[in-house]
């Protein structure tokens, strides 16, 4: 029989495990949050850090609570035993302690988030089926865990999962819903068989020879095989926000544009020039206004920062950040730059170089973009 040894949650770690310490070590335990008193299994040791299975809940913590029975749609949502306003309040500190932590920087962390939309609120996720069920991966595994009906979906994603299922596909499926309109459902596969095309006409596949399907949410294209956020719904608050650091700029440069989402919404006169990697992404923003969208990677994205032509930048890396860009961020001569980001870790190294140049941190905010989950989206306004 495995020993188990009881411990008590300190507090919890950038990518959600719960931490505890075992004779004065670190020992991280999924499925934990501060304050719980517990039961666990040590499964791993390695360079001094020790990683623990719960085995059972002793003591709840007083921000533990049991919204929904059972655990099938853990994998979605590991959050969901996490009280609120607990949950929002750990968020800000996993940001304010990673950039401390890993880059030195002292900063307020504000709050910016939809109440009303905790639960529901997903319209994007990845699915990944084995012929039998359609789910999620349970984490560090390969074994699917089914998720219809899980909280967190939007009705419209939720229909879609039971679908899916009932389709016996294999492989990864990538999923758009929109949330106005139960009709517009994006799907996208490696390859798409006739019976998953009969019950979904916008599926496709990088096979297919005909342009990307799309729609409209909030007047930006919503593009099949392209980077959206997780939820339409909640993206408004992130629009929002960077539009008012951006308010008044006269021409914004656009880094890692994707579809335009930061910019199209922009005031009429403001000038936008993007880049982004995703062909088709750049050309359904480009459709929509008198923007200037183009294809390009980062060494593109180098020589539009170097070429100094604006008076602020806009920037929205993918979770490994923009590393090779800040150094030319750094000495470019805008008059603020706003970095968003969904991995506090890549933004306090990148932060770093920028504070190491002529800038100031002037504003940092958290965004609860998903709601009984550990991620987090961070907004950061940087000025001369």
């Amino acid at each position: 029989m495995t020993d188990l040894t009881t411990v008590t949650i300190e507090r919890v770690a950038h990518g959600g495990h719960g931490i505890a310490r075992i004779d004065g070590r670190v020992c991280f335990v999924p499925n934990t949050i501060p304050g719980d008193t517990v039961r666990i299994a040590i499964e791993e040791e390695k360079k001094g850090l020790l990683w623990g299975k719960l085995a059972e809940v002793v003591e709840p913590s007083p921000d533990r609570i049991a919204l929904f029975p059972g655990e099938a749609s853990s994998a979605a949502c590991p959050w969901l035993h996490f009280a609120y306003p607990a949950q929002g309040e750990w968020k800000r500190r996993i940001v304010a302690e990673s950039l401390q932590r890993l880059g030195k920087i002292e900063a307020e962390i504000g709050w910016l988030e939809d109440e009303s939309l905790r639960l529901g609120y997903r319209t994007r996720a990845q699915f990944h089926g084995d012929g039998e069920s359609v789910g999620f991966y349970e984490p560090g595994t390969h074994t699917i865990s089914p998720v219809a009906g899980c909280p967190v979906f939007h009705p419209h994603l939720d229909a879609v999962a039971v679908a899916l299922t009932e389709l016996n596909l294999e492989g990864h499926t990538d999923v758009i819903v929109n949330p106005d309109e139960p009709k517009d459902v994006l799907i996208w596969r490696r390859s798409v068989n006739r019976r998953l095309r009969d019950r979904f006409p916008h599926a496709q596949s990088s096979l297919d020879k005909a342009d990307r399907s799309y729609f409209l949410f909030d007047g930006v294209p919503i593009v099949n095989g392209c980077f959206a956020q997780s939820s339409l719904l909640l993206n408004r608050l992130l629009v929002g926000k960077v539009h008012a650091l951006l308010e008044g700029a006269a021409h914004v440069l656009d880094l890692y544009c994707g579809n335009g989402n930061l910019t199209l919404g922009l005031p009429k006169g403001t000038f936008v020039s993007g880049i982004d990697h995703s062909g088709p992404a750049v050309t359904a923003a480009n459709r929509r206004g008198p923007k200037r969208y183009f294809k390009g990677g980062e060494r593109n994205m180098e020589e539009a920062i170097r070429a100094g032509e604006f008076d602020a930048a806009v920037l929205d890396p993918p979770r490994e950040g923009a590393k090779v860009l800040m150094p030319a961020l750094a000495e470019c001569k805008a008059e603020r730059i706003v970095y968003v980001s969904c991995d506090p870790a890549t933004l306090a190294r990148d932060l770093r170089v920028l504070l190491d140049g002529d800038w100031k941190l002037a504003e940092v905010t958290a965004i609860d973009m998903f709601p009984h989950t550990p991620h987090i989206e961070t907004v950061c306004l940087l000025q001369r």
